[in-house]
């Protein structure tokens, strides 16, 4: 609860009109070579051609204990008929107590550079701002997956993402569809820019599978399975 009252907080300081003309919102289990790990919470409003959306990701349980990670990012924007277009998105970490605050805005589709707090030196592989016109931020791509979709246009998409530093894409195929009205959609996470030749050796390419059900007119995803470098990790909806 105390989640979704802090997100709602947070859509109301980001300036989007009273009443939403739509509203996603999601909360997800995240699990970890099956051990519960964290949570994923966001919430987004789409009203005026324009967006916005607050997010959380934070470890629970044992590996909390082991492990605390937290990330709390909002983003904005407005709505184009080729999908998400951002124009502010900020993110608050928390890795084993060291935090860390980002913020960047976008001008003409183009991030500038990130503002750090505390602040830190470009690193060797990070990728110049200037040169990721076109691309959003990890918590629109976040929305744009997760969201409730028309069936007719569910997955079938491709993004490309820059996070400040480093650049990946994002793409899924239509869905399949089975009888009973679920459907299944399958696509990859590649690594593209900003990573070290070690961690590109050591993987570039994630393949992803998405779970949806019927919703009235609309699908949503109820589960998101990928490999990562630390073992199958899964999303499931609560």
């Amino acid at each position: 609860m105390r989640h979704t009252l802090a997100i709602a907080l947070v859509l109301g300081l980001l300036g989007l009109p009273l009443h939403a003309q739509q509203v996603d919102e999601g909360r997800f289990d995240v699990i970890l070579r099956g051990i519960p790990a964290g949570q994923l919470v966001f919430k987004a409003e789409q009203a005026g051609g324009r967006y916005a959306v607050a997010g959380k990701v934070q470890s629970t349980g044992i590996v909390a204990a082991l492990l605390t990670f937290r990330y709390d990012a909002t983003a904005r924007g407005t709505v184009t008929p080729n999908g998400f277009r951002p124009s502010f998105y900020s993110q608050d970490t928390d890795r084993r107590g060291r935090k860390a605050r980002a913020e960047m805005s976008y001008s003409a589709g183009v991030p500038r550079p990130p503002q750090i707090t505390p602040p830190r030196g470009r690193a060797q592989y990070d990728l110049d701002p200037a040169t990721q016109g076109g691309t959003i931020d990890p918590l629109t791509a976040i929305f744009a997956v997760l969201r409730d979709q028309p069936r007719e246009s569910a997955c079938n998409t491709s993004l490309t993402l820059f996070d400040g530093r480093r650049r990946t894409q994002l793409t899924l195929g239509a869905p399949t569809v089975q009888p009973d009205g679920t459907a299944t959609c399958t696509g990859e996470y590649t690594r593209l820019g900003g990573f070290s030749p070690e961690d590109l050796a050591e993987r570039s390419v994630f393949p992803m599978t998405l779970r949806l059900q019927p919703m009235a007119d609309k699908l949503r995803v109820t589960e998101v399975r990928v490999p990562t470098v630390y073992g199958d990790a899964v999303l499931r909806r609560r």
